[in-house]
């Protein structure tokens, strides 16, 4: 499923440009960084790295293989708290920072495999119907569509959905 989504996000990137419809998520905020390392340390866990996603997986498997189940418990919850919701995104003139899955560790990531559940993934389906019909000229095919309206609409009903969902 991961991969389906890599896939499709990568060539919506190449075909759809800046109107590649994308999964983001931002990395942790630097005061939240401070307080986790704080936590770690004052659990007694040494050695991850929270530079970014890529040094934080590699880090987090080496704790992994030697901290005990009630730590690593410990360690997910507490850095699920210090995560930000993951949003729909367009391109548009993002650094690619902004348009990254920090949490999955990946460049370019969207949602295409559950187009019953999220009106997001429905998006994805049309632009990549689109995108083999068209090749080349798919960007001028879409350019009356503005993409980043529905990718904001999609977050904020997302959001919404969980909020809800955590006041019941």
């Amino acid at each position: 499923m991961l991969m389906a989504n890599i896939l499709i996000g990568e060539h919506l990137f190449k075909y759809c440009e800046d109107k590649a419809l994308l999964r983001a998520h931002n990395d942790i905020a630097e005061d939240k960084k401070e307080r986790l390392a704080l936590f770690l340390k004052k659990i007694s866990v040494e050695g991850l790295d929270l530079t970014n996603a890529k040094t934080l997986s590699h880090t987090l498997e080496v704790v992994k293989a030697s901290a005990p189940k009630e730590t690593l418990e410990a360690i997910n919850r507490k850095f699920l708290t210090c995560l930000t919701q993951a949003k729909y995104v367009t391109v548009e003139e993002k650094d690619p920072e902004e348009y990254q899955h920090y949490g999955l560790n990946f460049p370019i990531y969207t949602h295409f495999t559950s187009p019953i559940r999220r009106y997001a993934d429905l998006l994805v389906h049309r632009l990549l119907t689109i995108s083999l019909k068209e090749g080349k000229n798919t960007r001028q095919s879409i350019e009356g569509i503005d993409y980043a309206k529905w990718a904001e609409l999609c977050s904020e009903k997302g959001y919404n959905a969980r909020k809800a969902g955590k006041e019941c």
